[in-house]
């Protein structure tokens, strides 16, 4: 009989390539925690104590293996001197962009990339409490470090900036190498804060997708600075990094795999794609050494009854098992902040039921 687990040591099997008593469940929920200690949206992404609260009042809750993070998909235009909006209002649903530091291509010459050492730049000073208290508890210390080109597409101004891409390249060259430098400095504020064996950094976002940028342009423009900051954290001895390459990238897949033979990485990989890619897919190309997430269409949880996703959550159960190199029942983004909480709880009796390895 297979000696019943506890979250922390299935989630350090899968990761070192052993087999879990069950497959874990990470549901990606950030936003949906608000509705266990009640608190607004707004105030979720505005404290760091908050977030951190809500998510681990969540985790304890549910049962699931996800521990807490602070990010959000606009990330970089506070940080280099922009401002945002946290979601208070209604139908909002995660910080978004008022002004940005690059309105013209003047502005690009005085970007100053954060440095990390007198303060914390942005949304870096609440994911820091964050990560303190993920640290205090012994887990995972999950920051933001990536991606690159979407947090250059709202430094500046999100249209003029993909008017660049193919008018100016040489302009979006230098957003993207500016903030490239602060990934990397926030990667070695954190490294040095908590230890690079303590940190699960995350990388990804939806405006490198196959939607916005042909997969040329991901070689152009994408690869050269997602290769520089892995092959930091390479250099660094991080030992993980979660992949959120997000909507349809499957025209990139082919960079992501070129990118694990480049660096050389010991370190696994965790790959949450979104729906678009299949579950087959993913372990074609990176099953053999990386971890698999699920990648479940979140707007299901919402609209789907508990018993219809138990069934998309068992489909997707027995496609991942395939993967030789561990796998973990995942929504396909984050999970829907409104969605009700029997649907997480969908997940997690999919996984005790269908998930079991023998």
């Amino acid at each position: 009989m297979t000696t019943r687990m506890t979250s922390p040591e299935r989630m350090a099997a899968v990761m070192s390539g052993q087999k879990p008593d069950r497959v874990p469940v990470v549901p990606f929920i950030e936003g949906y925690a608000t509705n266990i200690t009640g608190i607004s949206l707004g105030d979720f992404y505005a404290d760091g104590d908050m977030c951190f609260d809500a998510q681990f009042a969540s985790m304890r809750l549910h049962g699931y293996e996800q521990t807490p993070m602070y990010g959000y998909a606009s990330c970089g235009a506070w940080e280099f001197g922009g401002k945002i909006g946290f979601p208070y209002r209604k139908g909002q649903g995660a910080p978004y962009v008022e002004e940005h530091p690059v309105n013209k291509v003047e502005d690009v010459e005085n970007l100053k990339v954060p440095d990390f050492r007198d303060e914390l730049p942005g949304a870096y000073k609440e994911a820091d409490k964050v990560a303190a208290k993920c640290a205090e508890r012994g887990m995972p210390v999950t920051v933001q470090i990536g991606s690159v080109f979407t947090a250059a597409s709202v430094i500046a101004e999100t249209s003029k900036f993909f008017n660049w891409v193919v008018t100016k390249p040489d302009v979006v060259h230098q957003i993207l190498d500016k903030v490239s430098d602060m990934f990397i400095n926030a990667v070695d504020y954190f490294a040095d804060k908590y230890g690079p064996k303590n940190l699960l950094p995350f990388d990804g976002g939806p405006s490198e997708s196959n939607t916005m940028i042909s997969a040329k342009m991901f070689e152009e423009f994408a690869y050269p600075y997602v290769k520089k900051i892995h092959d930091h954290v390479r250099e660094r001895g991080i030992p993980a990094v979660l992949m959120h390459p997000c909507a349809d990238q499957n025209g990139n897949i082919p960079y992501y795999v070129k990118m694990r033979e480049e660096n050389d990485w010991s370190g696994k990989y965790v790959w949450l794609f979104g729906p678009e890619t299949s579950i087959k897919t993913q372990i074609d190309a990176f099953g053999d050494h990386d971890v698999i997430c699920g990648n479940i269409n979140p707007p299901l949880f919402q609209s789907s009854s508990y018993d219809e996703v138990l069934e998309l959550c068992r489909e997707n159960i027995e496609e991942g098992m395939n993967s030789p190199s561990g796998y973990i029942l995942a929504a396909g983004c984050e999970f829907p902040p409104n969605a009700a909480p029997i649907k997480v709880m969908a997940m997690v009796d999919a996984a005790e039921m269908y998930g079991k390895y023998s």
